[in-house]
């Protein structure tokens, strides 16, 4: 287990310092390798199943593009389980991430984003395919005969809008939805419950990337952060520093979740922050990581979202949150930016921020905070980076 420590947030204008508490995370193994640039391969990938050499299983290498994706290399394992993918034909593009798929038969594949530059040798243990259903509406009503095409399927869409995928890798899957208004990417996940609504796309939305609606938070990790292995929850209060603010549930607790009546759709995240008003430079945050900032990942460590228009979600309860993030300067040192306040009430409101509410450019972002400085009763779903294509999101990443 992987724990992120000492963010150590800061927000000048309040006084506030504190710093994120660790949370559940299960790390991705990409492995180790000598420069790929010294040679003409460009990565090693090395697959097995329950410990055993995966024979002759097809591996490929996608390219994802604004409104499609197709394969940029392709090739079958040895009988060792190896493929050396050559260099020269991933040249077509160069992108800072390539997303790699591997297949066995019907029922074994699996999914991974790497770098082949910083970890050209990958290390895979296959698992079993899964499927993946949704819906495709517009404002309530069923889109019928739109095509959605995840990796080489494409399916058509019935009279009730309905679809279904079979046999795909387990995670979450960029698909691209095509019909009379046009063609989208939308993010969807394999395996989950009839009631999630993560699948169920209204195309009369503008463009948009789900960051997380908590239909399927597994270990604590943002939707998002599911594609590359980032993307953590965190819950801190002036308690770090010896306060006495508290928070009911931490992040690990079942309860942290609602469904039913109190949730906006499917799952929503419920807190309840009591602030000491007593200790100087009180706080409650609530926040999540979209990149890890540390030297040595191998990941992204933060993000470009220049090109979102907004960051908004739904929220209800009760008391004043800010939003905050936290981004590197031209300095190197971690800058602070928040909106001013606003006041949650017992309807389950949309709140959006711009780039102008935190009176700065939205470049370099590592994390994105809830923030409360009173008591608080939070119901939180539906968070989004809008203006932002999903498949636009790997192109945006950045490193130190």
């Amino acid at each position: 287990m992987k724990v992120i420590l000492a963010l150590s947030l800061f927000a000048a204008s309040l006084g506030i310092a504190f710093t994120a508490c660790s949370t559940s995370e299960n790390s991705v193994a990409n492995g180790t390798g000598s420069n790929a640039g010294e040679t003409e391969i460009a990565g090693i990938v090395t697959a097995t199943n329950h410990g055993m050499p995966l024979k002759n299983a097809v591996a490929r290498v996608w390219i994802l593009n604004e409104d499609s994706m197709h394969v940029a290399y392709e090739d079958s394992l040895d009988d060792n389980g190896i493929l050396k993918i050559n260099s020269a034909a991933l040249s077509e593009k160069k992108a800072p991430v390539q997303l790699l798929e591997m297949r066995s038969g019907d029922s074994l594949s699996i999914m991974r984003w790497v770098d082949f530059e910083r970890s050209p040798e990958q290390n895979l243990a296959i698992t079993q395919s899964e499927s993946l259903k949704g819906i495709i509406t517009s404002n309530g009503t069923a889109v019928e005969n739109a095509t959605v095409s995840i990796l080489d399927q494409t399916v058509t869409t019935d009279a009730q809008g309905y679809f279904e995928f079979s046999g795909l890798p387990a995670g979450v899957h960029y698909a691209f939805v095509e019909g009379y208004f046009g063609k989208f990417s939308y993010q969807m996940e394999t395996g989950l419950s009839d009631g999630a609504t993560t699948n169920h796309i209204n195309i009369a939305d503008s463009i948009f990337t789900v960051v997380e609606d908590f239909e399927n938070w597994k270990h604590r990790q943002t939707f998002i952060g599911k594609s590359f292995g980032q993307g953590w929850w965190f819950i801190c209060t002036d308690s770090l520093q010896g306060g006495n603010s508290r928070v009911a549930e931490g992040i690990d607790s079942d309860k942290i979740l609602v469904t039913g009546d109190s949730a906006k759709s499917g799952s929503s995240l419920h807190l309840i922050f009591n602030i000491d008003q007593e200790t100087k430079g009180h706080y409650g945050v609530a926040g999540f990581s979209i990149g890890d900032d540390f030297d040595e990942d191998e990941m992204f460590a933060f993000y470009d979202l220049r090109s979102a228009t907004a960051i908004s979600f739904d929220a209800k309860g009760s008391g004043k949150i800010s939003l905050q993030i936290t981004k590197r300067g031209n300095d190197g040192k971690r800058d602070f930016h928040q909106t001013a306040f606003v006041t949650l009430g017992d309807e389950w409101e949309h709140f959006t921020f711009t780039a102008d509410d935190f009176d700065t450019e939205l470049i370099a972002v590592n994390t994105i905070n809830i923030l409360v400085t009173e008591d608080a009763e939070i119901f939180l779903d539906n968070i989004r980076f809008d203006g932002i294509s999903p498949s636009m999101w790997p192109s945006l990443g950045m490193r130190f």
